[in-house]
């Protein structure tokens, strides 16, 4: 009888790179590890009901699994025909993934779905059906196949997409009259992460790290770490994977690489699919120069490598400085806490070149029996007891380590590396899509109205600068414009944690006694944390240059508009600043009589 050998740890690792064949999705099969890993997602509950609902109806509906590439559906519909027989029986339902099936390779991929949803075109659905049809289908390619020549003979689908805003940014639960017939699940109004009123968060990686890290006994990552550390328990203390392991079993790190994903998925505006969150966790706690070895290589290298390298294969280096190993790394790279500058990081960072040995620096200020074997290497192996020139290089390495150290396990807490603009800027969020406006106020007033009056100048009162001819530095001309939001109640999201939000907020402002033919015409802007961080640093006194403008060319627009609608034909404010000294001129047209006057002010 031939028995499998229990795998290494490195090799239960590997399954979750990005090259390893447990990351290719099919709907034919979900192994064992799929089943292990898998994790319910609120948007997997939705297209859950409406299966249900689809099989305990006599009349044949249509499921649209929407979203981007790389956002679960092919996973989940995976899940879900492992889940339920009848989703494996073609009289009930039939599942299609508009992005790898095709029935023909003489058939464009339009042909093939108008052939695939026949049965619920305007002339099929006059005919008695009763199959399900569950269909995977990205955004783009659902708007070019309704756009299209064949998407004529589905208008009554078309107008169902149309109505529900499937291909906008906007979140609707207008009701159909063929809601019985059509139903939707869009993927990208769910994210990886949910808001709060403390702050974003995300059960979702939280529960893929506890699926890996967890101590039980149908875990089979740490199965696979308990036989090999009891193989050699001496060697795997040095051996920088196991270490790195040990260190993301630790809650407080887990919290802080969260808290980093979710900032780079904001501020970078990264999109993180399942698949590419896997193989992020395996290059955090596997260094490059083990990547493609098998165990007993593993073993080799840890027994010959030094301190030096050791410490340079540790979770914060892999987490950090892997800046070529994903569009993560990329993004995680722009937040990096190294690139953070605090009084109080300040002064520990000079402590080191001061100090005759930084160790008393790794222990009075970071939690450093997290990672045993460093601890115990650290004095006896410490740079600051030798000149020469490689442990000088070997000491900024450690001074590196220690700022990454700090943000992750330090002794005490902190806001060393706290981003107050981040964390308005997902309170406004959380808030603007809970549809709470009277929480809005300081976004509205404050922040976003005096950047639109400081934007080309710093206006006085009710003046915003204008734009005429080439810019000047000593003339400047202004008008009169007053301006005041626009907000439209209704009632406010009951839910305290946010699964399916949108990313920015739109708002909108209204120049006074201005009459507006209806909401539309209202000028409106789209602001996310990037537009929001510009004009938080505007409101404070920062002028935005050229490629400030270039780069949010729709606030410029945006601006216009309003300044548009201002009083510019009757009166305008000239402003003279020379040495110091400012003297306004107005110059005013007086319709009754057909004449200027011009004086100063």
């Amino acid at each position: 009888m031939n028995l499998t050998a229990p795998e290494h740890f490195i090799d239960v690792l590997k399954r979750c790179k990005q090259s390893s064949k447990e990351a290719v999705e099919n709907l034919e099969s979900f192994s064992s590890f799929k089943t292990y890993m898998h994790i319910q997602r609120p948007v997997e509950a939705e297209l859950e009901k409406h299966i249900n609902e689809a099989y305990a109806s006599p009349n044949a509906r249509l499921i649209l699994v929407c979203g981007g590439v790389g956002d679960g559906k092919s996973h989940i519909l995976s899940y879900l025909k492992n889940k339920y027989i009848f989703l494996n029986d073609d009289t009930y339902f039939y599942l299609h993934n508009d992005a790898t099936e095709s029935f023909s390779p003489h058939k464009t991929s339009i042909e093939t779905l108008a052939s695939v949803l026949d049965n619920f075109s305007d002339e099929g659905l006059q005919q008695q059906n009763t199959q399900n049809i569950v269909l995977a289908i990205n955004l783009g390619a659902l708007n070019n196949f309704i756009d299209s020549e064949h998407g004529k003979a589905f208008t009554r689908l078309r107008e169902y997409v149309y109505q529900k805003k499937i291909l906008e940014s906007v979140i609707t639960d207008e009701s159909s009259e063929d809601d019985h017939i059509f139903q939707y699940v869009n993927f990208s109004d769910y994210h990886m992460y949910q808001l709060t009123d403390q702050g974003p968060k995300s059960s979702y990686i939280e529960g893929i790290l506890n699926k890996i890290t967890q101590k039980t006994e149908d875990n089979p990552f740490y199965q696979a770490y308990l036989r090999d550390l009891s193989e050699d328990s001496e060697l795997a203390a040095k051996n920088p994977i196991f270490q790195n392991y040990e260190l993301l079993q630790q809650e407080v790190v887990q919290r802080q690489i969260i808290d980093l994903l979710i900032q780079a998925m904001v501020k970078e505006k990264l999109l993180i699919s399942t698949r590419a969150l896997l193989d992020f966790i395996y290059n955090i706690l596997v260094p490059s120069n083990m990547e493609n070895s098998n165990h007993q290589q593993i073993q080799e290298i840890v027994h010959v490598q030094d301190f030096e390298a050791y410490t340079k294969s540790l979770l914060p280096f892999q987490l950090f400085e892997k800046v070529d190993a994903s569009a993560i790394h990329q993004a995680i790279d722009r937040i990096n806490p190294t690139r953070i500058r605090t009084e109080t990081l300040d002064q520990h960072l000079i402590g080191f070149k001061s100090r005759k040995d930084g160790a008393y620096l790794f222990a009075q200020y970071i939690d450093i029996n997290q990672l045993s074997y460093f601890a115990r290497g650290l004095i006896p192996n410490s740079p600051w007891r030798n000149p020469e020139e490689k442990n000088q290089n070997f000491k900024r390495i450690l001074t590196k380590l220690f700022v990454y150290l700090y943000y992750l396990i330090p002794k005490s807490a902190h806001n060393s590396f706290r981003d107050q603009v981040y964390e308005e800027f997902m309170r406004n969020l959380f808030y603007w899509n809970k549809k709470e406006i009277s929480k809005l106020s300081k976004l509205y007033r404050e922040d976003v109205r005096d950047a639109i009056y400081k934007w080309n100048g710093e206006g006085n009162s009710d003046l915003i600068y204008v734009q005429i001819g080439q810019p000047q530095t000593q003339y400047y001309a202004l008008q009169k414009l007053e301006i005041e939001p626009h907000v439209t109640r209704t009632t406010p999201v009951t839910e305290n944690e946010l699964y399916k939000f949108l990313t920015m907020m739109t708002l909108q402002f209204k120049v006074r006694n201005v009459s507006y033919v209806d909401d539309n015409t209202i000028p409106s802007i789209d602001i996310d944390f990037s537009l929001y961080s510009l004009l938080i640093q505007i409101k404070n006194g920062y002028r935005p240059n050229k490629k400030d403008k270039f780069q949010f060319i729709k606030f410029v627009e945006f601006i216009d508009r309003l300044s548009n609608a201002g009083n510019q034909s009757e009166e305008i404010v000239f402003e003279s600043k020379q040495f110091g000294k400012s003297t306004k001129y107005r110059l005013k047209y007086d319709a009754t009589f057909d004449q200027y006057s011009f004086m100063e002010t």
